[in-house]
């Protein structure tokens, strides 16, 4: 059913062309043309800071909003989410940020125009929702390496999955593996970590899966560990998240968990991009179908 009233909310700045002059205006010009052309009317909000994407849809909740859109990145998709965990109101995703992953592991349309056209006569359903701790995640949360390239590409005034390889590129020559304890389920692991991943969907961005079976619906995350090595070797490692996805490689494991926990003197972690400093443990849960959501019909 096609909703008569949305909320859409913009992250003016995230992506590659967030940077440009201008942009927070093409962007809820976009909007405006597209809904009112569709006959809905469209309650738009611009983000100002971290977290405000949550304040604003627990707003456009309260004002009687029936499908909540991100119009950015995973990091402005997660927030949205938060504000709409235990409403009625799905989740709608116009991607434009620099990976996008979420929305390519769910299959959503890559132009602003179609996507938005989903939110507002798609279906919807459910998804996961995964925690690190009580920090949400919908796409992907990771401790290590991937952690310490966020945390270093946050710094860039410019955006894009450019940017992204070349930080990773130029890290991975310097990054030392951490020790960490790892229970999963009934597994455990103990030893250097280049990376431990955990997969609600399947795609970190721009064409990395990260676990090419990941599903949001099964009430499951997929673990991707990494062990330390030379850089040569982690780059030798690293095809995988591109080619032949499920072959196996030497130092990488593949497991699938309801719940983790993840022990470390020091951890660089994150949660679908937004990367935070811990020591201790790290709980890592799924909620399953906690989240409603729009999809491509059919």
């Amino acid at each position: 059913m096609k909703p008569t009233r949305i909320g859409v909310i913009i992250n003016p700045i995230s992506g590659r062309r967030g940077s440009h002059a201008g942009e927070a205006d093409r962007r809820r010009a976009f909007i405006a043309q597209q809904t009112t052309a569709a006959g809905v009317t469209a309650d738009i909000r611009m983000t100002e800071a971290q977290g405000h994407a949550r304040v604003l849809a627990q707003e456009c909740v309260a004002s009687g909003c029936q499908v909540v859109v991100a119009m950015g990145g995973d990091g402005t998709v997660n927030e949205v989410a938060q504000g709409l965990l235990g409403s009625d109101a799905p989740l709608g995703i116009v991607p434009c940020g620099s990976g996008d992953g979420l929305a390519l592991g769910l299959k959503l349309p890559t132009s602003w125009q179609h996507a938005l056209q989903v939110a507002m006569r798609g279906t919807t359903s459910r998804m996961d929702v995964g925690y690190v701790n009580d920090r949400l995640f919908l796409n992907v949360a990771g401790i290590g390496f991937d952690a310490a390239v966020g945390q270093l590409f946050a710094t860039r005034k410019t955006r894009g999955a450019l940017g992204y390889v070349s930080k990773s590129f130029s890290l991975v020559w310097s990054y030392e593996a951490l020790h960490y304890e790892l229970e999963c389920g009934d597994e455990w692991r103990s030893g250097r970590k280049f990376l431990i991943g955990f997969a609600n969907a399947p795609e970190y961005g721009n064409g990395a899966v990260l676990a090419p079976d990941a599903d949001i619906r099964d009430g499951l995350l997929d673990v991707l560990i990494a062990d330390g090595g030379s850089p040569l070797g982690q780059i030798w490692r690293a095809r995988r998240l591109f080619w032949n996805r499920r072959a196996q490689a030497e130092g990488l494991e593949r497991l699938r968990t309801r719940t983790a926990r993840v022990t470390g003197d020091r951890m660089v972690a994150h949660v679908d991009g937004e990367v935070f400093e811990a020591s201790g443990a790290l709980d890592v849960r799924v909620v399953p179908l906690a989240l409603a959501i729009r999809v491509s019909a059919g």
